[in-house]
């Protein structure tokens, strides 16, 4: 089974597909001043939830883009049915190679910086997707100490620790104005979430040829967490500016 159609099963029923929470996107845009009019791109946008709260929340118009269809066609759907098609449109298709027609005030990618191989390659795509005043929000693991095993490092090579990722930072000429972490509770509710969608789709298709790799998809992704994701790895939002200092803000 392919990784996009084993995700789609295992998150596609998530609105946030993320451990993290509605009210914590808002708090870690807050430092951005995000008012009606702003122009706003959700890069890997899942369903449109994050676009459709920013456009309740502060009168955002903005655009989404993501690959898998599924997702790209539930999104116009959500979007429709909250009375927001006319302010948030919806590209279906490879963010990698994305070239914005204009620059945006602020461009969000949670959990998706490996459309660009890394955090290195996605803080760089997205700068170039904001003006010289724009914000960049960007969520991604961490690691939670540097003395991280040999064994663990060798699972997850893409993680970085957060002063691996200030350096980055900084190095794309851009500034950290603020970071949100989520806590262990959310990731409980997100991975938990995550096995119950497993765990129906396997109770609801019992004669299924896939069975078996949804099966063995579930089984790794929670030794991974219990066996040290949980302990070792965390995920957080930062906020950066695009174009110049802010005073940063500090959060979970």
């Amino acid at each position: 089974m392919e990784y996009w159609e084993l995700e789609g099963i295992a998150q596609g029923s998530l609105a946030i597909m993320n451990p993290t929470s509605g009210p914590g996107i808002c708090e870690a845009l807050a430092p951005a001043g995000l008012s009606p009019g702003d122009r706003v791109i959700d890069v890997g946008c899942g369903t449109g939830t994050v676009l459709a709260l920013l456009a309740k929340e502060y009168g955002i118009s903005g655009t989404g883009i993501d690959l898998r269809e599924k997702f790209c066609r539930q999104a116009e759907q959500n979007l429709w049915k909250q009375g927001l098609a006319h302010r948030v449109r919806i590209l279906c298709g490879d963010a990698a190679g994305y070239i914005p027609d204009q620059t945006f005030d602020c461009a969000v990618c949670l959990g998706a910086s490996f459309i660009w191989g890394g955090i290195e390659s996605a803080i760089a795509a997205l700068r170039k997707m904001v003006h010289t005043d724009g914000w960049i929000l960007i969520g991604d693991r961490y690691w939670r100490n540097e003395r991280v095993s040999p064994e663990f490092a060798r699972e997850w090579p893409d993680i970085l620790t957060e002063y691996e990722f200030l350096c980055l930072t900084r190095a794309e000429r851009c500034t950290l104005a603020g970071v949100v972490r989520s806590g262990e509770d959310d990731w409980d509710r997100y991975e938990s979430a995550i096995w119950q969608a497993c765990r129906r789709w396997l109770n609801d298709h019992p004669a299924d040829p896939r069975r078996e790799s949804v099966r063995e998809y579930l089984d790794r992704i929670q030794e991974e967490y219990l066996g040290y994701g949980r302990e070792h790895v965390g995920w957080a939002m930062y906020l950066l500016a695009a174009g110049g200092d802010s005073e940063t803000v500090e959060s979970g």
